[in-house]
Order: structure tokens, then sequence, then C-alpha cells
């Protein structure tokens, strides 16, 4: 659904255009990771969605889902990143409806969709936190994963459900789902 494109270059008339100007922050929407990320975001955000870009580098993975409706907030434990991401999203004339330097864990919400575009260790790091954001029904995007550590990931994530997994090379991203407690049980 998305073309991610510099200030300089035109926009595609038939996609959803991403103003990205190259910069220190991570995410241009080339490495597989980010694309993965974008294919699920492009499935799952509907409009008027609550989400939260957790390392939220340049900011292409919320303002993908601003291009879509959903309300976004976003973190990341970089201020050059939290930086860039407004720089980003005042590019696409967008804005997060909330952005703050530093992890989840700042925020109380509860949100549809998390999404997570790190690398392995932190997302099993701060596993509790990302779930503990979502709400009822809420999806997780995790990316950032070699496939040589998805199973490790996929640990502390057992409490949920594999709704999707994208591979793209040695890449996998996965969208999750706590699982549904039938009877009681």
């Amino acid at each position: 659904k998305f073309y991610i494109h510099p200030t300089w270059d035109e926009p595609n008339k038939e996609l959803i255009n991403i103003v990205i100007d190259p910069a220190l922050a991570f995410g241009t929407g080339h490495h597989p990771t980010t694309a993965s990320s974008l294919k699920a975001v492009s499935r799952y955000v509907t409009k008027n969605s609550t989400v939260i870009d957790v390392g939220c580098g340049s900011g292409i993975l919320g303002i993908a889902a601003m291009k879509l409706g959903a309300v976004v907030d976003a973190c990341d434990t970089d201020i050059v990143s939290v930086e860039n991401s407004i720089k980003n999203a005042s590019l696409n004339s967008l804005e997060f409806n909330d952005i703050w330097e530093g992890s989840i864990t700042k925020t109380n919400k509860k949100y549809d969709i998390v999404v997570a575009n790190i690398v392995a260790d932190v997302l099993t790091f701060i596993s509790k936190d990302l779930k503990n954001a979502l709400n009822e029904n809420g999806i997780l995007i995790l990316s950032g994963i070699l496939d040589k550590y998805e199973t490790k990931v996929l640990n502390f994530y057992k409490e949920c459900e594999i709704i999707q997994r994208i591979a793209q090379d040695e890449w996998v991203t996965f969208v999750l789902k706590k699982k549904r407690e039938i009877d009681g049980k």
C-alpha cells in the first residue's frame, strides 16, 4: 500500500506516499524488517486504531499507521530518533498523538496495535511491557528478528498465538495476538 520516497522524488499516484529523508535514525522502508512491518501495518491497522510504535526510529511505521487513519503514540530511547520521527511526521503533514524519549514503560495506555521493530534481545527483554500495552483484542507486530532467533523470541510470547509470519531474506516479522481462554481455562 505504501510508497516511501525522499522529498526530492516524485510521489506515486497509485500508492499511499510516505516522505522520509534519509537520516541517522533507522527506517527508510528498504530494510526487510521495515518492509515486512509495513506489510503488517497495512493489513492490520484500520481507521481509528490506537497504535504505539516502540523504538520508532525514523517514525516510518507510526507514519504509515497515521496515513491509514490510526491515532499513534511513539517512543524511542534515542532522542535523535524521537526528533527525526517528529520531523518526518511533519514532512507528511502529520503529528503523533504522543511521542517521548524512553521506553514503553512510560505509558499505561492500552493499544489496539503495538508495533516494535527492534532486535531480538530487546524484544525478549521488554516482552512483558509490550504485552501489557495491548488491549484485550490487541495485535502485536514484532520485527527485527533474525530467523535463527525466532524460537528464542517466541518463547517470551507463549501466551500469544501467531496470526502471521512474514519472512524476508534471513529476517522474520511476527503478528501475534493473546490466546483466548476457553471455558475459563
